[in-house]
Protein backbone atom coordinates (compact mmCIF):
# COMPACT_ATOMS: atom_id res chain seq x y z
CA UNK A 1 0.00 0.00 0.00
CA UNK A 2 1.04 3.40 0.00
CA UNK A 3 3.33 4.81 2.03
CA UNK A 4 1.82 7.24 4.70
CA UNK A 5 3.28 10.77 5.24
CA UNK A 6 2.69 13.83 6.58
CA UNK A 7 4.02 16.94 8.87
CA UNK A 8 3.91 16.99 12.58
CA UNK A 9 1.86 20.24 13.64
CA UNK A 10 4.46 22.34 14.69
CA UNK A 11 2.04 24.92 16.94
CA UNK A 12 0.52 22.56 19.17
CA UNK A 13 3.83 20.66 19.91
CA UNK A 14 5.46 23.72 19.79
CA UNK A 15 4.20 23.78 23.99
CA UNK A 16 6.08 20.91 24.72
CA UNK A 17 9.39 20.53 22.90
CA UNK A 18 10.26 23.85 22.42
CA UNK A 19 8.74 26.05 25.29
CA UNK A 20 11.29 28.45 25.57
CA UNK A 21 10.68 29.92 22.03
CA UNK A 22 6.90 29.61 22.85
CA UNK A 23 7.23 32.74 25.34
CA UNK A 24 8.26 36.38 24.64
CA UNK A 25 10.81 37.91 26.83
CA UNK A 26 10.54 41.44 27.74
CA UNK A 27 13.38 43.98 27.86
CA UNK A 28 13.06 46.94 30.10
CA UNK A 29 14.64 50.38 29.17
CA UNK A 30 15.43 53.13 31.28
CA UNK A 31 14.25 56.46 29.83
CA UNK A 32 14.86 59.87 30.87
CA UNK A 33 11.88 62.24 31.08
CA UNK A 34 12.49 66.27 31.39
CA UNK A 35 9.82 67.73 34.00
CA UNK A 36 9.47 71.46 34.91
CA UNK A 37 10.58 73.30 38.27
CA UNK A 38 9.22 72.34 41.09
CA UNK A 39 7.40 69.15 39.81
CA UNK A 40 8.45 66.02 42.04
CA UNK A 41 9.84 62.79 40.68
CA UNK A 42 7.35 60.46 40.54
CA UNK A 43 7.71 57.42 42.18
CA UNK A 44 8.09 54.09 40.56
CA UNK A 45 4.85 51.83 40.75
CA UNK A 46 5.65 47.75 42.69
CA UNK A 47 6.83 46.21 39.89
CA UNK A 48 4.22 43.09 39.52
CA UNK A 49 6.71 39.69 39.95
CA UNK A 50 6.71 38.28 36.62
CA UNK A 51 6.21 34.35 36.42
CA UNK A 52 9.45 32.14 34.97
CA UNK A 53 9.01 30.41 31.74
CA UNK A 54 9.15 27.29 33.46
CA UNK A 55 5.92 28.07 35.92
CA UNK A 56 4.17 29.53 33.20
CA UNK A 57 5.31 26.50 30.63
CA UNK A 58 3.47 24.03 33.39
CA UNK A 59 0.76 26.54 34.11
CA UNK A 60 -0.54 26.50 30.28
CA UNK A 61 0.43 22.45 30.05
CA UNK A 62 -1.94 22.06 33.29
CA UNK A 63 -4.68 23.80 31.15
CA UNK A 64 -4.14 21.80 28.22
CA UNK A 65 -3.60 18.21 29.39
CA UNK A 66 -6.62 17.49 26.96
CA UNK A 67 -5.23 17.97 24.35
CA UNK A 68 -2.03 16.95 24.22
CA UNK A 69 -0.60 15.81 21.42
CA UNK A 70 0.21 12.47 20.77
CA UNK A 71 2.05 12.64 17.47
CA UNK A 72 5.88 14.62 17.77
CA UNK A 73 7.16 13.18 14.48
CA UNK A 74 9.93 10.19 13.95
CA UNK A 75 12.05 10.42 16.65
CA UNK A 76 15.68 12.11 14.91
CA UNK A 77 18.17 9.79 14.83
CA UNK A 78 16.38 7.00 13.63
CA UNK A 79 18.51 4.47 11.38
CA UNK A 80 17.07 1.76 10.07
CA UNK A 81 19.91 0.02 8.42
CA UNK A 82 19.05 -0.47 4.33
CA UNK A 83 18.71 -4.21 2.94
CA UNK A 84 21.41 -6.36 1.29
CA UNK A 85 21.41 -4.67 -2.46
CA UNK A 86 20.94 -1.14 -0.92
CA UNK A 87 24.12 -1.48 1.37
CA UNK A 88 27.51 -0.45 -0.03
CA UNK A 89 29.36 -4.08 -1.10
CA UNK A 90 32.30 -5.40 0.96
CA UNK A 91 33.89 -6.76 -1.68
CA UNK A 92 33.77 -3.25 -3.93
CA UNK A 93 33.29 -0.52 -1.34
CA UNK A 94 34.92 -2.09 2.06
CA UNK A 95 35.60 1.34 3.83
CA UNK A 96 32.33 2.36 3.58
CA UNK A 97 30.48 -1.11 4.79
CA UNK A 98 32.96 -0.89 7.58
CA UNK A 99 31.25 3.19 8.24
CA UNK A 100 28.25 1.66 8.02
CA UNK A 101 27.93 -0.73 10.50
CA UNK A 102 29.94 1.20 13.07
CA UNK A 103 27.23 3.46 12.39
CA UNK A 104 24.70 1.13 13.15
CA UNK A 105 26.10 0.22 16.05
CA UNK A 106 27.12 3.38 17.88
CA UNK A 107 23.23 4.09 16.79
CA UNK A 108 22.23 0.80 18.85
CA UNK A 109 23.90 1.84 21.71
CA UNK A 110 22.97 5.30 22.14
CA UNK A 111 19.37 3.91 21.44
CA UNK A 112 19.96 1.24 24.10
CA UNK A 113 20.84 3.69 26.93
CA UNK A 114 17.52 5.98 26.03
CA UNK A 115 14.98 2.80 26.49
CA UNK A 116 17.39 1.72 29.80
CA UNK A 117 16.29 5.79 31.36
CA UNK A 118 12.81 5.23 29.84
CA UNK A 119 12.90 2.35 32.30
CA UNK A 120 14.60 3.01 35.68
CA UNK A 121 15.29 6.39 35.09
CA UNK A 122 11.90 8.46 34.93
CA UNK A 123 9.32 6.47 37.19
CA UNK A 124 9.72 7.64 40.73
CA UNK A 125 7.82 5.31 44.07
CA UNK A 126 5.27 4.72 43.85
CA UNK A 127 4.36 4.27 40.31
CA UNK A 128 5.87 1.24 39.37
CA UNK A 129 8.80 1.19 36.34
CA UNK A 130 7.35 0.77 32.97
CA UNK A 131 7.70 -3.24 31.27
CA UNK A 132 9.77 -2.69 27.97
CA UNK A 133 8.14 -6.04 27.20
CA UNK A 134 11.00 -5.71 24.07
CA UNK A 135 10.07 -9.62 22.94
CA UNK A 136 6.52 -8.60 22.21
CA UNK A 137 6.88 -5.15 20.65
CA UNK A 138 6.63 -7.12 16.96
CA UNK A 139 3.89 -9.12 17.89
CA UNK A 140 1.88 -5.72 18.85
CA UNK A 141 2.65 -3.71 15.90
CA UNK A 142 1.91 -6.71 13.79
CA UNK A 143 -1.84 -6.73 15.83
CA UNK A 144 -2.19 -3.34 15.24
CA UNK A 145 -0.93 -3.26 11.50
CA UNK A 146 -3.68 -5.66 10.91
CA UNK A 147 -6.78 -3.53 12.75
CA UNK A 148 -5.23 -0.44 11.55
CA UNK A 149 -5.40 -1.68 7.49
CA UNK A 150 -9.00 -3.33 8.37
CA UNK A 151 -10.13 -0.76 9.93
CA UNK A 152 -8.78 1.67 6.83
CA UNK A 153 -10.95 -0.47 4.44
CA UNK A 154 -13.89 -0.87 6.71
CA UNK A 155 -14.75 3.03 7.26
CA UNK A 156 -14.07 2.28 10.96
CA UNK A 157 -12.98 5.90 12.34
CA UNK A 158 -13.55 5.01 16.04
CA UNK A 159 -11.02 2.02 15.47
CA UNK A 160 -8.68 4.31 13.64
CA UNK A 161 -8.76 7.34 16.40
CA UNK A 162 -8.03 4.59 18.70
CA UNK A 163 -4.67 3.12 17.80
CA UNK A 164 -3.81 5.84 15.14
CA UNK A 165 -1.76 8.82 15.89
CA UNK A 166 -3.30 12.04 15.11
CA UNK A 167 -1.21 13.05 11.76
CA UNK A 168 -1.95 9.36 10.37
CA UNK A 169 -5.62 9.19 11.99
CA UNK A 170 -6.00 12.67 9.50
CA UNK A 171 -4.71 11.05 5.96
CA UNK A 172 -6.86 7.94 6.74
CA UNK A 173 -10.12 10.15 7.72
CA UNK A 174 -8.97 12.72 4.52
CA UNK A 175 -8.91 9.08 2.19
CA UNK A 176 -11.99 8.29 3.51
CA UNK A 177 -13.98 10.95 2.88
CA UNK A 178 -12.63 11.06 -0.83
CA UNK A 179 -13.59 7.67 -1.92
CA UNK A 180 -16.91 7.74 -4.32
CA UNK A 181 -20.46 7.20 -3.15
CA UNK A 182 -21.15 3.46 -2.41
CA UNK A 183 -17.39 2.59 -3.29
CA UNK A 184 -16.02 0.05 -0.89
CA UNK A 185 -12.40 -1.36 -0.51
CA UNK A 186 -11.71 -4.88 0.85
CA UNK A 187 -8.11 -5.51 2.16
CA UNK A 188 -7.08 -9.22 3.02
CA UNK A 189 -3.55 -10.02 4.57
CA UNK A 190 -2.98 -13.82 2.77
CA UNK A 191 0.07 -14.12 5.61
CA UNK A 192 2.90 -13.10 6.72
CA UNK A 193 5.84 -14.43 4.90
CA UNK A 194 8.36 -13.62 7.71
CA UNK A 195 8.36 -12.72 11.19
CA UNK A 196 8.47 -9.30 12.51
CA UNK A 197 11.70 -7.61 13.44
CA UNK A 198 12.43 -4.66 15.41
CA UNK A 199 15.07 -2.65 13.27
CA UNK A 200 14.68 0.40 15.85
CA UNK A 201 13.83 0.93 19.25
CA UNK A 202 14.53 4.54 20.75
CA UNK A 203 13.00 6.52 23.89
CA UNK A 204 13.42 10.19 24.64
CA UNK A 205 12.01 12.64 27.42
CA UNK A 206 9.87 15.19 26.92
CA UNK A 207 11.07 17.80 28.00
CA UNK A 208 9.29 20.50 30.58
CA UNK A 209 6.66 17.65 31.40
CA UNK A 210 7.59 16.04 34.72
CA UNK A 211 7.39 12.17 33.95
CA UNK A 212 6.41 12.46 30.33
CA UNK A 213 8.43 10.27 27.19
CA UNK A 214 8.19 8.75 23.88
CA UNK A 215 8.87 5.58 22.91
CA UNK A 216 9.02 4.32 19.59
CA UNK A 217 9.89 1.02 17.80
CA UNK A 218 10.40 0.40 13.68
CA UNK A 219 8.83 -2.81 12.64
CA UNK A 220 9.98 -4.90 9.42
CA UNK A 221 6.82 -6.79 8.24
CA UNK A 222 7.02 -8.99 4.99
CA UNK A 223 3.18 -10.01 4.09
CA UNK A 224 1.29 -11.14 1.09
CA UNK A 225 -2.03 -8.60 0.81
CA UNK A 226 -4.67 -7.43 -1.56
CA UNK A 227 -6.76 -4.75 -1.98
CA UNK A 228 -9.54 -4.68 -4.05
CA UNK A 229 -12.20 -2.28 -5.29
CA UNK A 230 -15.80 -3.09 -4.69
CA UNK A 231 -17.90 -1.29 -6.49
CA UNK A 232 -22.04 -0.07 -5.64
CA UNK A 233 -23.33 -3.83 -6.79
CA UNK A 234 -20.93 -6.10 -4.65
CA UNK A 235 -18.33 -6.93 -7.18
CA UNK A 236 -14.71 -6.30 -7.57
CA UNK A 237 -13.33 -3.72 -9.80
CA UNK A 238 -11.36 -5.24 -12.87
CA UNK A 239 -7.61 -4.54 -12.45
CA UNK A 240 -7.77 -4.67 -8.39
CA UNK A 241 -7.69 -7.25 -5.86
CA UNK A 242 -3.84 -8.93 -6.59
CA UNK A 243 -2.29 -10.32 -4.03
CA UNK A 244 1.13 -8.27 -3.64
CA UNK A 245 4.32 -9.23 -1.60
CA UNK A 246 4.91 -6.18 0.47
CA UNK A 247 7.78 -5.60 2.64
CA UNK A 248 6.40 -2.37 5.10
CA UNK A 249 8.91 -0.74 8.45
CA UNK A 250 5.80 0.15 10.48
CA UNK A 251 6.56 2.68 13.31
CA UNK A 252 4.97 2.37 16.40
CA UNK A 253 4.79 4.44 19.37
CA UNK A 254 4.17 4.53 23.50
CA UNK A 255 4.09 7.76 25.38
CA UNK A 256 4.45 8.29 29.12
CA UNK A 257 2.95 10.61 30.69
CA UNK A 258 2.57 11.59 34.32
CA UNK A 259 4.99 8.59 34.60
CA UNK A 260 1.77 6.45 33.73
CA UNK A 261 2.33 4.55 30.52
CA UNK A 262 -0.70 4.95 27.34
CA UNK A 263 -1.35 1.77 24.96
CA UNK A 264 0.58 1.46 22.01
CA UNK A 265 -0.50 3.36 18.63
CA UNK A 266 0.59 3.59 15.14
CA UNK A 267 2.33 6.53 13.95
CA UNK A 268 3.06 5.80 9.98
CA UNK A 269 5.51 3.72 8.01
CA UNK A 270 9.06 4.79 6.60
CA UNK A 271 11.36 4.22 4.40
CA UNK A 272 14.95 2.49 4.81
CA UNK A 273 17.94 4.93 5.70
CA UNK A 274 19.88 5.93 2.77
CA UNK A 275 23.42 5.05 4.14
CA UNK A 276 25.25 7.59 2.16
CA UNK A 277 23.04 9.92 4.42
CA UNK A 278 23.63 8.36 7.42
CA UNK A 279 27.46 8.45 7.19
CA UNK A 280 27.06 12.46 6.36
CA UNK A 281 25.32 13.06 8.92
Amino acid sequence: MAQIAYLTRRSVVCTFLYPQSCFSQVQNFSQCVVRPAGVPKPQNPRQVPQKSIKVANREAISKTDAVVPNDFGLLPGTFIMPSSEKKPSITRLPKQRMKLEWHRLKTRIVDLGGVAYYKWGLAKKPNPKPKLSLRNTGRIAQALHRQMYTAFADNDLPTLKKICTDGLLASFTARIASRPAGEGLRWTLHKYTRHPRVVSHRAVVLPMVKGAALRQAVVRMQSQQSLAKINPNGGVVPGTGQMKDVKEYVVVQRRMWKEQEEPWMVWGTVEESDWVRALDS
